[in-house]
């Protein structure tokens, strides 16, 4: 069965630090990161949420799970909740802008991230370069079209801010950073926090035809051929009610990310753009391009896990 998603991934711990007083960049930089199963009672009253920098407790706050198995989680002490946090909310919304400037800012600052496609064509690998060993290219991110964001609600106004065409693998890349910033995904019409744009496969069972960002957990894969160029497929937990869950990828690109029989694959995270679809009894994801797919580095896995 999947876990709940919990809505505040991370706390800040920092000795000393006031959020009436002190600053937030001070915080996000110097303060270490605890996830709800590493606290520990000595940091009551030192942990911040890494939203809005206030107060929070671990519930519950001395044991490591709840009667009923349910794992600890963050959550906002009620002395601030005058101060505004979509972290709060179990139904978060799209991000929208009160000006121009102010969305234009977010972008420059990178809380803001607009993302008009993902990379499709693999690129070439380099002579000196093991095959076997995936490197990620030296462009990562390119320049995509100006693309449309709303302004704040009910003004029915449209901005175009500049966009990326990039990779799962640069979302990968300190995914902790990532995590709580804004994104604006190919067919959505607003940005929100990545952390709410990550569908878990295990959640999956019904096939959907709009493009999503999904997060499964390999159980095998396999080349369904003999050459390269053959079809992978990639096994990951699924619901109770589906079959299988597959993900259906080029053999040779999959390889190059580290999918392979000859690394141990299995338990390892993997983050995929597209659409879910029938196959056979079951479901997959299938032919994701080049920029579409990439393993989660496992120092992660317990921000989504």
């Amino acid at each position: 069965m999947a876990k709940a998603k919990r809505r505040i991934p991370f706390a800040y711990y920092k000795e000393g630090w006031n959020p009436k007083t002190s600053s937030p960049i001070e915080l996000s930089t110097t303060a270490d990161r605890i996830i709800p199963s590493e606290y520990e009672s000595s940091m009551d009253g030192r942990i911040f949420c890494p939203a809005c920098f206030t107060n929070l407790n671990r519930v519950p706050k001395e044991k490591d799970c709840f009667s009923n198995q349910r794992e600890p989680f963050f959550s906002h002490q009620k002395r601030w909740k005058n101060v505004k946090c979509d972290l709060r909310s179990n139904k978060p919304k799209g991000k929208r802008y009160d000006s121009w400037e102010d969305a234009r800012k977010a972008v420059e600052n990178k809380e803001l991230v607009i993302i008009s496609g993902f990379i499709q064509d693999e690129p070439e690998l380099q002579e000196d370069v093991p095959p076997s060993v995936y490197h990620e290219t030296p462009v990562e991110d390119l320049e995509g079209p100006p693309a449309a964001a709303p302004l704040a609600r009910h003004t029915g106004k449209e901005l175009e801010l500049p966009s990326k065409i990039t990779s799962v693998m640069g979302i990968c890349r300190k995914f902790d950073e990532h995590l709580l910033k804004y994104y604006q995904l190919p067919e959505r019409r607003y940005p929100m926090r990545l952390i709410d744009l990550l569908h878990d496969i295990r959640e999956v069972t019904e096939v959907d035809d709009t493009p999503k960002l999904y997060f499964g957990i390999i159980g095998s894969s396999k080349n369904m051929g003999s050459t390269p160029s053959n079809i992978r497929m990639t096994w990951v937990e699924c619901n109770n009610g589906v079959k299988d869950f597959c993900i259906k990828t080029i053999d040779r690109i999959a390889t190059r990310k580290g999918i392979h029989e000859k690394t141990e694959s299995k338990g390892r995270i993997i983050l995929v753009y597209g659409k879910v679809v029938k196959s056979g009894i079951g479901l997959s994801i299938e032919r994701p391009a080049w920029g579409e797919f990439a393993l989660l580095p496992e120092k992660y896995n317990d921000l989504l896990l």
